[in-house]
């Protein structure tokens, strides 16, 4: 087959002018159509959900408090992800906020592709010196230590392997792509760890009850585990991956349904933390 005629540059690229400009034409669609599909995705949901009866009965995902909707205090924000309308309640009971139901009850694969192609496009910042504060919270760390939703960004495991710590990560939805210390899927996290640490993850869990005896199993006796994020008070809820608000007396009776309790609890500006023990 005849090779096609190089231009200077993409003979430095080492890739046909013409491959070059078909890739390039293939990454416009691909960014157009994520820019599409997501966005009309979540619009459809919403005009079913404006079908619904306005005084549906509604259940917090963590005290299981049931409540008609027109009862609960409603919030409404949009989503500067193209995810449209945001409504969210917070509990009575509890004191947590928690919704968009559209989001919590999506199926776990249009969660995790929508997580996907988030992270396509977009970056967060670091997180490194919030998920380092919260590591340094535990007090006597019990190895090995898990950061959970690590994420792609911080630095906090190489940091703290390089102290000595014996830390790991686990990050489901933007994994480092050398996976170092990092594992994607819950089935390769062993019941040993000693401690357990996180910094803007608990807002993104849409079972809150069910992580926290997941961490449960996965610990030891009497380990500590330290949580820190915004959303312990009413922030950052201009996107649909931000699903449950611990606020009020939420953090407490998380606790006491999963089998921990609240050892300590750190707020200083927009670093909230509470740290857990196993009981």
């Amino acid at each position: 087959m005849e090779a096609l005629p190089l231009g200077p540059a993409e003979a430095g690229a080492g890739l046909p002018a013409s491959l070059e400009a078909r890739l390039a034409s293939m990454e416009r669609q691909l960014k157009d159509l994520r820019a599409t599909v997501m966005p009309a995705h979540w619009a459809a949901l919403d005009r079913v959900d404006a079908l619904l009866p306005q005084d549906r009965p509604l259940t917090c995902p963590l005290c299981e408090r049931v409540a008609p909707r027109t009862s609960l205090e409603i919030r409404v924000d949009t989503d500067i992800f193209g995810g449209g309308r945001l409504e969210r309640y917070v509990c009575a009971g509890c004191g947590c906020g928690f919704g968009p139901f559209k989001v919590m009850e999506a199926p776990e694969a249009v969660l995790n592709a929508d997580y996907t192609l988030l992270y396509e496009d977009y970056r967060e910042s670091s997180g490194t010196e919030p998920e380092l504060r919260a590591f340094r919270l535990l007090g006597p760390i019990g190895a090995p230590v898990l950061n959970w939703g690590c994420g792609r960004w911080s630095e906090s495991i190489a940091t703290l392997r390089a102290e000595g710590h014996d830390v790991w990560g686990y990050e489901p939805a933007a994994p480092p792509e050398d996976g170092s210390f990092i594992v994607g899927q819950r089935g390769a996290i062993s019941p040993v760890f000693g401690s357990i640490f996180s910094n803007n993850v608990i807002e993104h869990m849409v079972d809150p009850v069910a992580d926290f005896r997941f961490f449960h199993d996965v610990l030891r006796p009497g380990a500590r585990m330290a949580h820190a994020s915004p959303c312990h008070e009413w922030l950052y809820a201009f996107t649909r991956f931000h699903v449950f608000f611990p606020m009020g007396d939420s953090p407490h009776v998380l606790a006491e349904r999963t089998g921990f309790r609240v050892v300590e609890q750190v707020r200083d500006g927009e670093f909230i933390c509470y740290v857990y023990e196993r009981i």
